[in-house]
């Protein structure tokens, strides 16, 4: 074989063997996907179709057994007020083996708010915040922020955590109490936040039920 032929044969054996490194890395599988994070399981809108590629697929529990199951409010609208996410301990969610992991997610949605005010709610900064609660009759610091407190009312939808499966979906109307606190700005105005006990109360068949 001519010099000439040996290096066209060893030219066409290299392209080959590149060619097949290409081809094969073409055909190998992609890396995994990373989940998406859990803040993004719920729908903006309270459409019934939460995402079933966020990281609670791999670290939720499943929806069975006794109550009480673990439920993780998630509000799209995050003016929902301060103290909206309080729930009864046996249905917290934690971060460690003390508390059980996710089970049930429940998405907030502000389904209403108006301009008509229930009521006016007086602030003060935290720094004056005990010296007020110790002053009694109609006396106020001179520093008194008056903010309205307008009517508003929520849905929320009930998912398993772990499949994205919807449960079912409840209304819940604004707490005619001033929050407890409030992040003051600019605002002259703040709609009311879920009425924590009737957001318990209509949470409790799902997280008490027993699955079977």
């Amino acid at each position: 074989m001519r010099r000439s032929d040996r290096i066209a044969w060893w030219a066409f054996g290299i392209v080959v063997i590149l060619g097949g490194v290409a081809v094969s890395g073409m055909l190998a599988d992609p890396p995994p996907r990373e989940p998406a994070s859990v803040d993004e399981f719920c729908p903006p809108q309270p459409t019934g179709k939460a995402r079933d590629d966020t990281s609670f697929k791999e670290t939720a529990d499943p929806y069975r057994g006794r109550g009480p199951h673990a439920v993780k409010l998630l509000f799209a609208d995050a003016n929902t007020g301060e103290g909206a996410d309080e729930l009864p301990s046996r249905w917290q969610v934690g971060d460690t083996d003390v508390k059980p992991k996710a089970q049930l997610v429940a998405c907030g949605y502000q389904d209403t708010a108006g301009t008509r005010e229930t009521r006016v709610c007086e602030y003060v900064p935290e720094t004056t915040a005990r010296l007020y609660w110790q002053l009694s009759g109609s006396t106020r610091p001179k520093n008194t922020t008056k903010i309205s407190l307008l009517k508003a009312s929520y849905v929320f939808e009930i998912y398993e955590a772990k499949t994205a499966k919807p449960l079912g979906r409840f209304e819940v109307p604004g707490d005619e109490a001033c929050p407890w606190s409030v992040k003051l700005d600019d605002r002259t105005s703040i709609e009311q936040a879920p009425d924590a006990s009737k957001l318990r109360k209509a949470l409790r068949p799902y997280a008490e039920r027993t699955i079977t």
